[in-house]
């Protein structure tokens, strides 16, 4: 799937002349390490395709985390909620 956002709108709450910061959290809920780190190097790779793209041009922070389940639910968190959610 992919997200085509060339449609000139605005996002949500964001003049469109005033720079800033965008954050995106993702939270896939994997199997095991091993395939999480697979997802989060493909991530990785892309964040930083886009930053280098002639329509972004910007500097891009990565940050990854890895929580299983059992540390989650020791610590009283609640499981982040499955589905879909996209906003503009």
């Amino acid at each position: 799937m992919s997200a085509d956002l060339s449609t000139g709108l605005p996002l949500r709450g964001v003049a469109s002349a005033t720079g800033g910061l965008l954050r995106v959290e993702t939270v896939f809920h994997l199997a095991d390490e091993s395939q999480g780190q697979a997802v989060a190097a493909k991530l990785i790779d892309r964040a930083h395709e886009l930053a280098n793209s002639p329509e972004c041009e910007c500097d891009v922070d990565v940050s990854v985390e890895w929580v299983r389940l059992e540390e989650l639910a020791d610590s009283g968190e609640a499981l982040p909620a499955g589905g879909r959610t996209a906003e503009r």
